[in-house]
């Protein structure tokens, strides 16, 4: 049996180092506040042209059932009911993400990356939420409990006219930061 691949276990520490990687090679200075722990609200501080930038990462591992999709992590259900965002959850938190970069990877060398300023990021969980877990279950009208919240931005499934406005409305807010890591830092200065 081999351990090899990117899987549940693994994907969160491998997409944190190809953030890492990327804001090195587009000249920033990185530095991981999960060293000791994890850090609530920001997993990386990035620093440039004397601006710090903190910066969390959500992994998804891409798979050939399910190809490129991101993940904005778990909801619960203070998320569910509007009470508490999907990003920068901890109000008291010394850190508070700026940017969000969701990685899609298949591989260390072979990903996708969606890196939103945390504005963007909270508006596109938001439509999302709204979506898939603030609409009562078909089987018997209740509540939906908490689970994963993700979005693939090919992918359309057979829906109703409604939901696929909403899709699209989080696809158009999303497809401009596929891959580009400069348009979420710049957001941020101006």
């Amino acid at each position: 049996m081999s351990d090899k691949g990117i899987n549940k276990k693994n994907v969160g520490p491998v997409a944190e180092r190809i953030v890492s990687n990327e804001l090195e090679f587009h000249g920033f200075r990185v530095s991981n506040l999960n060293k000791e722990g994890i850090s609530a609200n920001a997993d990386l501080v990035a620093v440039k042209d004397g601006i710090s930038y903190q910066v969390q990462v959500k992994g998804a591992s891409w798979t050939e059932q399910s190809g490129w999709w991101w993940g904005y992590g778990y909801c619960s259900e203070a998320t569910i009911r509007g009470d508490e965002p999907m990003f920068n959850k901890h109000s008291d938190a010394f850190y508070k993400a700026q940017v969000v970069v969701l990685v899609s990877a298949k591989s260390p060398k072979d990903y996708s990356c969606l890196v939103l300023p945390v504005t963007i990021a909270e508006q596109a969980a938001q439509e999302n939420l709204k979506r898939e877990y603030r609409t009562p279950r078909k089987k018997d009208g209740g509540p939906k409990k908490p689970g994963p919240v993700w979005i693939d931005l090919d992918y359309s499934r057979r829906t109703s006219e409604e939901r696929l406005a909403s899709l699209g409305r989080e696809r158009e807010l999303l497809k401009p930061y596929r891959d580009d890591w400069d348009r979420a830092f710049c957001s941020q200065n101006g």
